[in-house]
């Protein structure tokens, strides 16, 4: 640049002397009138000094003019080098400037797009906030889990987008102190969740927290229900063991002496046996069809006759309680895909049950297409089921009416029975009921294709 403004300074002056030179002697001579030599000098002077501002100002606006695109992120533009003076060196340092803060800009970018890829893949929810407990991210899962949206939940506090007092706390205690909470936390979602939570202080000179939110509702409820089934199969395995015993005990004190009371006694053994070996073979039956739900043979099946042979073997006992069996099956119902042995104990646990609730009237078995698929519904005229206790009727060992289910002898697995092998078969069981006028039970499965 400088050695530009040097050869201007001398062949600029040198040129316009020379040029104004020969117009004055042109005048002298008669050649031209002084008036128009003037004007001639005058643009001739004009044209030069703009000349002389463009070769020295156009390299200066076309660097500013590149440096404000720069600056407002288009990174794409490059200067053209023509020397390598001052101006050249300018633009080079430019373009290299801009090479660099490319190759910066693509791995932040780059970092960026990885740390949200980690964010979006987690499993856990996140919940970053800065040090006024504003949040500054959160990832899908909490989006999912709150109902929330993250660019509406960005830079408003922890509490007015989860509104949990005690969540709100243990973000205040964790930019208090300094140090990592934990703790389990119960959150409207809008239904009720239980989370633990792990909260993190941010190091590195920033202030802010980082929540990690982990959904164990599910596994406490699963830990609620083992506790429940070990107790529940605690129980009613000690009550017929209770009972032998103390037959046992008392033929052992002398009623062994007397035939006919120990005939009864062990008559009575006998049924608690019995009970206690269906209990126990229930229990079995159970846990081989939740090992091995998503592995049943699967074959076509024709439910017709399953639902026949099934109604067949239980003739003799609804005569003997003085009910009638009915039997409607459509001649056109398609096979469905499934096992034959497990879709013919659904049918005998829920006839089972229907026989022994009800004390008059007729059980009926009939089915229809459904959607492709195959609807099966078993209604009887028995005691029926509260309201209340629908939505708990297929949980092992729950009774509706325990006094009346523990004089039938019923181990209280063979509903639980049916719903594990119907949803293995990616079916479906519901149940309709009024106290004292019936129930009916409907077993959907999917159609085969």
């Amino acid at each position: 640049m400088l050695r530009r403004l040097q050869r201007l300074a001398i062949t600029g002056p040198l040129m316009l002397w020379a040029v104004l030179t020969v117009l004055w002697v042109l005048s002298s001579a008669g050649y031209l009138s002084q008036t128009v030599a003037m004007v001639l000098g005058f643009f001739l002077a004009l044209a030069v000094a703009v000349a002389m501002r463009r070769l020295i100002s156009w390299p200066l606006s076309r660097v500013a003019e590149t440096a404000g695109q720069m600056a407002e992120g288009d990174l794409s533009q490059t200067l053209r080098v023509y020397e390598s003076d001052e101006m050249g060196k300018l633009a080079q340092s430019l373009n290299q400037m801009a090479q660099r803060l490319r190759a910066t800009l693509s791995l932040v970018t780059e970092e960026k797009n990885r740390m949200q890829a980690i964010l979006d893949s987690m499993a856990d929810g996140v919940i970053a906030v800065d040090g006024e407990t504003r949040v500054i991210l959160i990832n899908p899962v909490v989006e999912e889990a709150f109902g929330l949206n993250e660019e509406a939940s960005l830079g408003k506090t922890v509490l007015e987008v989860v509104r949990d007092y005690d969540l709100d706390r243990l973000f205040r205690e964790a930019l208090d102190s300094g140090r990592p909470v934990k703790q389990e936390l119960r959150i409207l979602t809008p239904e009720p969740r239980l989370f633990r939570v792990h909260l993190t202080p941010m190091r590195g000179g920033q202030r802010g927290v980082v929540a990690l939110f982990r959904d164990i509702t599910e596994r406490r409820q699963l830990e609620k229900m083992r506790t429940e089934f070990v107790a529940n199969a605690s129980h009613e395995l000690r009550t017929p063991l209770t009972s032998i015993r103390g037959f046992i005990e008392a033929l052992r004190d002398g009623a062994l002496e007397d035939p006919e009371t120990a005939r009864r006694f062990l008559a009575i053994i006998d049924e608690e046996t019995k009970r206690l070996s269906e209990l126990v073979d229930d229990l079995l039956q159970l846990a081989s069809i939740e090992e091995r739900r998503r592995s049943f043979r699967r074959q076509p099946v024709e439910l017709a006759s399953i639902i026949q042979r099934v109604s067949d073997t239980f003739a003799t006992r609804v005569q003997q309680k003085g009910l009638r069996l009915r039997v409607d099956l459509p001649d056109d119902l398609p096979p469905v895909l499934g096992d034959a042995n497990l879709l013919s104990q659904v049918f005998h646990n829920l006839l089972d049950n229907a026989v022994k609730f009800s004390e008059k009237g007729e059980i009926v078995v009939r089915a229809r297409q459904e959607n492709g698929g195959v609807a099966v519904e078993i209604a009887d005229n028995g005691i029926g089921i509260a309201p209340e206790h629908l939505t708990r009727i297929f949980e092992r060992f729950f009774r509706a009416d325990k006094s009346r289910a523990a004089s039938s002898g019923g181990t209280g697995l063979g509903l639980a029975i049916v719903k594990h092998i119907v949803e293995g078969h990616g079916g479906e069981v519901r149940v309709t009921s009024r106290l004292g006028e019936g129930s009916v039970f409907t077993v959907i499965l999917p159609g085969h294709s």
